[in-house]
């Protein structure tokens, strides 16, 4: 019989127009950062290892005809597009992972029959936790530390732009069909016959085809655009690099190496790198003697996009936004970054210590409830064991990178930009608005790795706040001198902390880590479609066959890792998306914080200070409130959870905590508030389950972060 091949593409699309729709109901056309349906512009600022299916009966399945009949040749072996593979006779999408015998499953799959099933289907068994030194990973006896740093340029070699006549005024929603006019087809260099410089057409040219550059956030359809020739080159905060970026995008390195084991640690400026797309990393560079790689990127939502969810198209992507050039020049970069910086290793010595940053001059605000801050900012300092060189500055901050919003059409990393200018540079003596003097602080001249932190909650700088190192703020809350000014405020607290002895020398006996890949559930109805089906969403997709629009035998997974790394008294660990604040600190009412965090809306960006000491509204309060009086379904204050609360958990003194670290599962909403309806968004505060892979995430994270830690507790 034929092979039962999945619903038609038109079908398909038309359900998940039909399910986005009806997220819309009742909503406003407010942008948000990360591609849900629009929500309510007062609450928001538009910003598992659940283990193989059992091969058990499904009564509701209907067999139907054998859709993966008895392996047999075939008289003429069909050639596959890209993104399909062969299963016997036929051709199917690369996530249907429908199977005949175990050939047809990747390494670590096994193709498994279920009752009353028509097709076989690969389920995939992740590996045993590892640790390292350790089986596989033995080290050795030398005592010195070495590291190294490295920075690559990953801003795109060239884009197609739109036209202002295709725009129509709208920096969002550009969609095909893209019609003559709409856009110049003037190929990767952006030069047509008769501008200056011309010399022939180069790639794209003339094709027909938009090779774009899709900014990831706020809405579908936001094509970068070229930066005007008057900002190229100069000395202001608005001013380009270069025709193709306000700033270069980058990919910053470390690696360290103690007793024989070696980390390498790799950050992106982009809005998230998947799993699947750091295993290919990984794979490159084990051989270089990597023994662990830890990624993860800033959650950029000013670059392009690398999830595929903010490709062109209005309200919908009509296709993936991830293109293959820009993917491919982040994947060659950081491994040839990673190659110079293990061939660059140096005896080196380290410094460590966290900040505690307050809010000010920061640009950050809460539109979720609880309005809890994890205000630490780590800091690691690498430095030359002979003459004191910076070799390379690890930092970790939680505030969503947009302080340019929406209506930036540039190329940028934003506030981690500015950051790590300053950082590298230092900051001049001034004055502050008492008139005050400040004094100078001198910069670090090396690569600065910035992380991000806890950013879900949802942090973000959509309220404005920033001030630069003076105390001034710019009156443009959304503009690259407020980026600028978050930058240097940021940067001011690094290069203090390195002055005044708080980031301290630290002793360091080997470089220890845990590590474990796990299986998480595509829960979130909209992801299952746009990963699974439309393949707009492009990563692995595991344990999952597709048949007639049905999911056998249950939820497609993904795989993603947890890591923890020591040495010393620091213990870098990762979390897959955007964790909450809370998540890491506590401060629930009537529950204790950890590590001082600020606790209520001190900036009073949505609520006057009306509450008492444990941020709930009372009559006569006078203190920050972590919940307006008048909020809609807030959260069930009894359910939320008790300590030990993560960062209790982490040994040393300085945990470093990296959000977005080995994988980009958007938000990891807790357990105790996770609220969403089977379509659309639950009313209040719940915008973030919208744009998370579902209720199971952050729970199997945390059943996994506390594995790795007790290995690394059992280790000598």
């Amino acid at each position: 019989m034929p092979p039962i091949a999945p619903p038609p593409r038109p079908l398909l699309l038309a359900s998940l127009i039909a399910l986005l729709v009806g997220a819309c109901d009742g909503g406003t056309a407010e942008p948000t950062p990360d591609m849900a349906p629009p929500v309510d512009a007062a609450d928001v600022d538009a910003t598992p290892d659940a283990a193989p299916p059992d091969p058990t009966p499904d009564a509701e399945l209907d067999a139907g005809p054998d859709a993966a009949p008895d392996a047999e040749p075939c008289l003429e072996p069909p050639t596959c597009e890209p993104r399909e593979h062969r299963v016997g006779c036929g051709c199917y999408p690369v996530n249907d992972r429908r199977c005949i015998t175990d050939d047809d499953c990747r390494a670590g799959e096994a193709c498994t029959a279920f009752e009353a099933a028509p097709i076989k289907v690969c389920i995939f068994t992740p590996p045993p936790l590892r640790v390292c030194p350790g089986e596989g990973c033995p080290g050795d006896d030398d005592p010195q530390l070495y590291a190294a740093g490295v920075s690559r340029v990953v801003t795109p070699d060239g884009f197609e732009t739109p036209t202002p006549a295709g725009l129509d005024g709208s920096q969002l929603g550009f969609a095909p069909p893209f019609e003559d006019g709409q856009w110049n087809d003037c190929g990767l260099d952006g030069l047509c016959p008769g501008d200056d410089g011309y010399d022939g057409p180069d790639t794209g040219e003339g094709d027909g085809e938009m090779q774009g550059m899709w900014l990831a956030g706020f809405s579908t359809g936001r094509p970068a655009q070229y930066c005007p020739e008057e900002l190229i080159g100069c000395d202001r905060p608005e001013c380009c690099v270069s025709k193709f970026a306000h700033d270069d995008i980058m990919v910053q390195i470390a690696v360290v190496r103690q007793r024989g084991v070696t980390v390498a640690f790799a950050v992106v400026d982009t809005v998230g790198y998947f799993h699947s797309d750091i295993e290919r990393i990984r794979s490159r560079v084990e051989p270089l003697g990597v023994d662990l790689l830890v990624m993860g990127a800033t959650h950029n939502h000013e670059a392009p996009d690398t999830a595929g969810q903010w490709g062109p198209g209005q309200g919908l992507p009509t296709r993936t936004g991830r293109e293959a050039a820009f993917m491919s020049k982040i994947e060659e970069q950081t491994v040839d970054g990673i190659r110079e910086a293990i061939e660059g290793l140096v005896p080196a010595e380290v410094k460590a210590g966290i900040i505690d940053t307050g809010t000010r001059g920061l640009a950050i605000s809460d539109s979720r409830t609880p309005y809890i801050f994890n205000d630490d900012l780590p800091v690691v300092h690498l430095s030359a064991a002979d003459d004191g060189r910076t070799l390379a500055t690890l930092i970790s901050y939680g505030n969503h990178a947009e302080v340019l919003w929406s209506g930036n059409p540039y190329i940028t990393s934003d506030f981690f930009h500015f950051t790590r200018k300053y950082v590298r540079e230092g900051l001049a003596a001034t004055v502050d608005l008492n008139g005050n003097p400040k004094a100078a602080l001198p910069g670090t001249d090396g690569p600065v790795v910035m992380f991000a932190g806890s950013v879900g909650g949802l942090i973000n700088p959509g309220r404005g706040g920033a001030r630069d190192y003076s105390g001034f703020e710019p009156p443009d809350e959304h503009s690259f001198a407020a980026a600028d000014a978050v930058g240097q405020t940021l940067a001011s607290h690094v290069l203090a902390g390195l002055l005044d002895g708080r980031i301290a020398p630290a002793q360091t006996d080997g470089v220890r880590f845990a590590t474990r890949q796990f299986l998480v559930p595509v829960q979130n109805e909209t992801f299952r479609l746009a990963a699974v089906s439309l393949d707009l969403i492009q990563r692995d997709v595991y344990n999952v066959g597709l048949v007639g629009g049905r999911q056998i035998p249950g939820d497609p997974h993904v795989l993603s890792q947890v890591a923890v790394v020591r040495l010393g008294p620091i213990s870098w660990f990762t979390a897959p998306g955007e964790i909450f604040p809370e998540t890491l600190v506590g401060g629930f009412p009537g529950k204790p914080g950890v590590r001082t965090p600020v606790i209520g809306d001190v900036a009073r960006h949505r609520v006057d200070y009306i509450c008492g000491s444990d941020g709930l509204p009372v009559e006569g309060g006078d203190q920050p409130c972590i919940v307006r009086p008048n909020q809609t379904n807030p959260p069930d204050w009894a359910m939320t959870p008790d300590p030990p609360y993560v960062y209790e958990l982490i040994p040393g003194e300085v945990p470093f905590f990296i959000g977005l670290g080995m994988d980009f599962m958007g938000y990891m909403v807790p357990d105790y508030d996770f609220d969403k309806p089977a379509f659309g968004e639950a009313e209040g505060d719940h915008y973030e389950e919208t744009n998370s892979i579902g209720p199971a995430v952050t729970g199997l994270w945390r059943t996994h972060l506390d594995a790795v830690l007790a290995a690394l507790a059992e280790m000598p």
